[in-house]
């Protein structure tokens, strides 16, 4: 594994409108890139993704991966585990951007004694954005979030759950309690009318899903080991 470094993770499918200002946020750090490897996965778009994809190809810490056939977010997202050559992980979502100094404040902490960090966040909404100060286990969001890859391989990373990321964490944080919090805000995660997340039936399905697929208790303990409720 490389030491100091970290992989940054995006699965992308049909994001083209706001894939080129994820990708050049990654790319336009205040650290340098030889800090940093992105793998980037097209899940068989149909828009102009490749097109965007194609004005980045020359990127020197750059790994593009191209799926054959679309194979969903959770196995493109493993793929990338998998091809990941560093020991700290993170993803962020093609319709999302990133902080100029995102990469520079993980690194400085995740080669310590930590093997789960995360960060506050802003919401992008269509004519305002919201500071989330993470304070509640329900607030963690599935990027800005560094993890091991030794840990994401050893619980069989990411399965087909509504909510993949709690599902993971859960998983994950059964593994270690080496937990540190980022207090900035250094993810920029849109809204907008195909973010599923946002609407209150599918929350509810989600949560029906985790509620079945875990004991509450065990829940409850996992959440007090994130320090939130």
């Amino acid at each position: 594994m490389s030491k100091k470094k970290i992989t940054i993770i995006v699965c992308s499918y049909n994001n083209s409108k706001y894939l080129k200002k994820c990708l050049k946020s990654i790319f336009n750090q205040s650290i340098s890139k030889k800090y940093y490897n992105v793998i980037l996965i097209d899940d068989k778009s149909t828009d102009e993704s490749l097109k965007i994809i194609k004005y980045f190809e020359n990127k020197r810490n750059l790994l593009i991966i191209k799926n054959k056939k679309n194979i969903g977010l959770v196995k493109s997202c493993n793929i990338a585990i998998k091809k990941s050559k560093t020991d700290f992980i993170v993803r962020v979502d093609s319709d999302d951007y990133i902080s100029k100094d995102f990469i520079k404040y993980f690194l400085k902490f995740i080669y310590k004694k930590y093997d789960f960090i995360y960060s506050n966040y802003k919401i992008i909404k269509k004519n305002s954005i919201e500071n989330i100060k993470i304070d509640k286990f329900k607030k963690l969001i599935s990027c800005s979030v560094a993890l091991k890859k030794n840990i994401l391989v050893q619980i069989g990373g990411y399965r087909n759950f509504l909510w993949e990321e709690y599902d993971l964490y859960l998983r994950y944080l059964k593994k270690t309690k080496k937990i540190f919090k980022i207090n900035k805000y250094l993810y920029y995660y849109r809204h907008h009318k195909n973010n599923m997340t946002k609407l209150k039936s599918w929350k509810i399905k989600a949560w029906k899903e985790l509620n079945k697929a875990y004991k509450k208790k065990d829940i409850d303990r996992l959440k007090s080991t994130v320090g939130l409720n």
